[in-house]
């Protein structure tokens, strides 16, 4: 009753705020570093470091380096980046992907819902000189065009914003929604997609038809399938969609992977091909 309560006065962004004082404390720390001219720096990709905002430094460095799994994503992601590349990052967040990708000659389309990402990505872009090479949209990515109610974790999950079913409306973020095929026809077709979007993976490839269709681009895929069954989904459907579009998933060795091998895992990072295109 009294946790009701509260959420009935107090809203969201304030009570993401007060769930961890001591988080929400560094969070202005890093804040005011930034506006008194401190940056930090850290090494992504041999002989290129990533100048961040002290934010930012903290969570690449945490992911992209600390973390065995999310380094070898990036690694992997990172061989498969040409000069040509255009690179459509859907939950792109801090736009580590984007930020690489534009560093190593290509062009990216960085989508996140979230304005704390969106304003950290250009942030970034500017700190490193690739304003001109990376777009930042501040939208969610489904299968329809339409406004979609989303959860703020806020600074407790450095500012994502999360699909979420059963929530009451007030509870909810107000986003404006897009498909990528809406995207190819904005932007232009992508050669390559990284998709992070915290279990709504199939409703971004039902909104794909078009671009996966004539296009192919590679795929860099995060399937969360403990997340879509606990939000009462079926992970098998992101296998469908893939399937239905000729996509076969690789691990990072280039191996085929079973379907339940993907199914067995409750986070699983993969690469989708069409037609075994390297």
């Amino acid at each position: 009753m009294l946790k009701r309560f509260v959420r009935t006065i107090v809203p969201r962004e304030v009570r993401n705020w007060l769930r961890s004082p001591t988080k929400s404390a560094e969070w202005l720390w890093d804040t005011v570093q930034f506006h008194l001219g401190v940056t930090e720096s850290v090494t992504v990709l041999p002989g290129w470091a990533l100048i961040c905002h002290p934010l930012a430094y903290k969570i690449i460095h945490r992911d992209q380096i600390l973390d065995k799994e999310q380094a070898q994503e990036f690694e992997n992601f990172v061989s498969y980046c040409r000069r040509d590349m255009v690179l459509f990052d859907i939950g792109a967040h801090f736009g580590v992907f984007s930020l690489a990708a534009a560093h190593l000659g290509g062009r990216a389309i960085a989508v996140d819902p979230s304005r704390t990402g969106t304003q950290m990505i250009e942030t970034l872009a500017t700190l490193n000189r690739l304003k001109g090479k990376i777009q930042v949209v501040q939208v969610a990515v489904t299968d329809t065009s339409k406004t979609m109610g989303m959860l703020s974790s806020g600074v407790f999950s450095d500012g994502y914003l999360k699909v979420a079913r059963n929530r009451p409306k007030a509870e909810l973020t107000q986003c404006q929604a897009i498909t990528v095929d809406q995207m190819s026809d904005q932007f232009g077709p992508p050669t390559h997609i990284k998709v992070d979007v915290e279990g709504h993976e199939a409703a971004v490839l039902r909104g794909a038809k078009n671009t996966l269709g004539n296009f192919s681009p590679l795929l860099f895929l995060e399937l969360h399938n403990e997340m879509v069954i606990s939000d009462g989904g079926d992970p098998t459907s992101v296998l469908e969609e893939l399937a239905g579009y000729g996509y076969e998933v690789f691990a990072f060795d280039r191996e085929p992977l079973a379907r339940d091998v993907i199914l067995a895992k409750p986070l699983i990072r993969v690469v989708a091909m069409r037609g075994h295109v390297e």
